[in-house]
This record gives C-alpha cells, structure tokens and sequence, in this order.
C-alpha cells in the first residue's frame, strides 16, 4: 500500500501534521500565512511543500491528498474575540472565519478523501447555531458526511482546560464510528499534571462528549 497523504490548511506549526505523520501519514504540503510559522513548518517538515496564502490554492497548484486539514480561524466565532473587539460575534460571514469557504472551495476542487475540521466550541452556538448547520451542510453539498466531538486537551496529557469542536467526514462514506467514540473512559490516560486525583468522577469521562 502507498503511503496515504496529508495537506494541511491554515497549518500553524503543524500539529495536526505531527499527528497524521506519528500515525504513518505523509505531509505533502501546508498553507501557512504567517511566515514564521511557515519557517517552523519548512525545518519541521523539508518534505512538504509549503504556500502561503489560501485564497490563492487549489488544484491548480496542490496535489491531490488522502486527507486535508483545517484549524480555520476562530477569530469571528470565540466569545473571547467578540470581548476583545467589543462587538458580537460576525461567525462566518467575518472576513477570518468566513474563510472557511475557501475550505469548501479546495474540498470542491482537490477532493480528498477525508476531511477533518477543528474550530472552538463556540462554532456550535454562534448565530443561533446556524453556522454550525451551514457547516455541515456545507460538507454534505461537497459529498462530505461523518460525525463531530468535542474534545478537551485535559485528557491527553496537557494541563489546561482546552475544548475544541473536531468534525471528521469522508467523500461519499462515513468514517469508522471508532475514530470519535471510546471504548473505554479517556481517563485511562495519565495526564500531565501529577495534581490530578485518582480516580475521576463519571462526568469527567471524555466519553460523554461524544454528540
């Protein structure tokens, strides 16, 4: 078997790209504005091709992938945006959020077979909840069905609070129930900090933010 592919939107210093790489993936390339993310990613990851800015790819110059990647920007959908601007929140129709269509436009164009999406949680209630909805619908007009989570990084071995709505969807088939749902409580994992007691009560199981 080849080995399958990753391309990265809105990259950062590629963490999702250390994931799928630990997993057996290779990164083929990564869109990055800031340069000096792009810096890290270009040491980290020699192998990949990196570009800059998103509005500007697509098939024409991104090769075909076995899944694509995006942490698209927050910025317009967190409270702690709107606090900061002193306005509500714009969600998707903000300039930085709404580049979320340009995700759905590469979607369109390059067709991966999996697409995973990461955004915080308040992408769940923004606007009244539309925007969730659009994103889904958006996904299922591209051929893209699956589940979502919300996952908090407590779990896995980082010590802070850190919810983050993960959407995992495949091209014309769902992906394996198991890739969101646990067998058995996260908890089993030992976390980072040695102040946490043992053992956690039953509503700290990451479990049951299965939705």
């Amino acid at each position: 078997m080849p080995q399958p592919t990753l391309g990265s939107l809105f990259a950062g210093i590629g963490g999702f790209d250390v994931g799928f790489e630990n997993a057996g993936y290779r990164s083929a390339w990564q869109v990055e504005l800031n340069p000096i993310n792009r810096a890290v990613l270009a040491d980290r990851f020699p192998h990949a091709q990196q570009f800059e800015d998103v509005r500007h790819c697509g098939a024409h110059n991104l090769c075909s992938v076995d899944v694509l990647t995006a942490g698209f920007p927050c910025q317009d959908i967190s409270i702690a945006g709107a606090r900061e601007s002193n306005r509500d929140t714009r969600g998707l129709r903000g300039a930085r959020s709404g580049l979320f269509w340009e995700v759905i436009r590469i979607l369109k164009e390059i067709q991966p077979r999996w697409v995973v999406l990461e955004n915080v949680v308040n992408l769940l209630a923004v606007n009244d909840s539309h925007d969730f909805e659009t994103v889904i619908r958006a996904l299922a007009d591209c051929g893209y069905v699956g589940f979502w989570r919300v996952l908090n990084a407590q779990y896995f071995g980082v010590p802070q609070q850190r919810r983050r709505v993960f959407l995992v969807a495949g091209h014309h088939r769902m992906p394996p129930i198991e890739l969101l749902a646990d067998a058995a409580p996260v908890d089993a994992i030992p976390p980072a900090s040695q102040s946490q007691h043992w053992p956690r009560p039953a509503d700290a199981w990451a479990a049951n933010t299965l939705l």
